[in-house]
């Protein structure tokens, strides 16, 4: 099995870094995609016919022009262009870093079973990529004494849409069997759209089809800046990423995959607190609104917050990407 890995890339200060980590790793790739979302293309400019893209020509290298309609956008045209080359695929953002052998272990992962995802552990870095904590795994898979774990729908649902939280951690640090592409496309859930929480949407996705596979080995780091969107606690990807946990949550319990009492359970936590913190935000009204019904169970809570969350997330203005040039 192969792997292409796809970068969709904006920030080009970590390029160098980017494509060292990658010509290290103990099993390469077998192509590197990179499409280029920069407002000056950036990427084009230091790769295409430049002494720095000779270097890594090992790479199989391609950088194409994004289509600068935002982040995500970006991530679905890599995996548009991308249209199943190899069997594995690995979004990796431009300002992550695979460890060696990030590869040579999800190899290994996906060859022990047919599983749609493989994810592995990863630490949270400084800018200058000085690992300093961990996500807060659940202690029975942090101490398991397997390095590869195999775990199921139920299971993941209920240890992180149950709880409003995300130890699994983001796309860079997960490989995806090739099939998973079309899904990816479509962030959504039984119907319910998860923006916001891309990443771990798409693991809950891919557990439905067969269990996730877990590498309990610190294989990357993700990179933290100011210039995040998680540095803006009133940004509007904040907001998004607290409502999509009650989407997750809503669409787990719709599909009998979390429990209803313990689905319940959370939009009562969930709900408050983000009438605490977003209350006063004028984009929010409509949303903070709904929350003591919601959280309370009331009868038609659901279908309005669902309503509402069509519009705000954006998924009533989604649109097919146009055909590759």
């Amino acid at each position: 099995m192969r792997f292409t890995t796809l970068v969709p890339a904006y920030k080009p200060k970590y390029l160098i870094e980017l494509l060292a980590a990658l010509r290290h790793q103990t099993v390469k790739p077998a192509k590197v995609i990179i499409s280029d979302d920069s407002p000056d293309q950036a990427f084009i400019a230091a790769l295409r016919d430049t002494p720095l893209g000779q270097m890594v020509a090992d790479l199989n290298l391609e950088v194409v022009p994004g289509p600068r309609t935002g982040a995500y956008d970006n991530f679905r045209a890599l995996l548009q262009r991308y249209a199943g080359q190899t069997e594995l695929f690995h979004l990796l953002l431009d300002d992550d870093i695979p460890y060696p052998t990030f590869y040579e272990r999800h190899l290994v992962a996906h060859e022990q079973g047919r599983m749609a995802c493989a994810v592995s552990r990863r630490w949270t870095a400084t800018e200058s990529g000085l690992p300093t904590r961990d996500l807060p795994v659940p202690a029975a898979v942090a101490t398991h004494p397997q390095r590869m774990l195999s775990l199921d729908a139920p299971l993941l649902f209920a240890h992180t849409a149950g709880l409003s939280g995300n130890w699994l951690g983001e796309f860079s640090n997960a490989t995806f069997r090739a099939d998973m592409a079309a899904l990816l496309d479509d962030p959504s859930l039984d119907g319910v759209c998860f923006t916001g929480l891309e990443d771990l949407g798409a693991f809950l996705k891919a557990s439905l089809l067969a269990p996730l596979g877990y590498i309990n080995e610190h294989l990357g780091f993700f990179r933290t800046s100011a210039a995040q969107h998680s540095a803006d606690p009133m940004g509007r990807p904040m907001k998004l990423a607290h409502l999509a946990y009650i989407a997750l949550t809503l669409s787990g319990r719709r599909l009998g995959q979390l429990d209803a009492k313990a689905a319940q359970a959370n939009l009562a936590r969930l709900c408050p607190l983000i009438v605490e913190r977003y209350g006063a935000q004028a984009d929010m009204a409509g949303m903070c609104a709904v929350m003591p019904a919601l959280a309370a169970g009331g009868e038609t809570a659901e279908a309005d917050f669902l309503a509402l969350w069509h519009v705000y997330s954006g998924a009533a203005a989604r649109r097919a990407l146009p055909p590759l040039a």
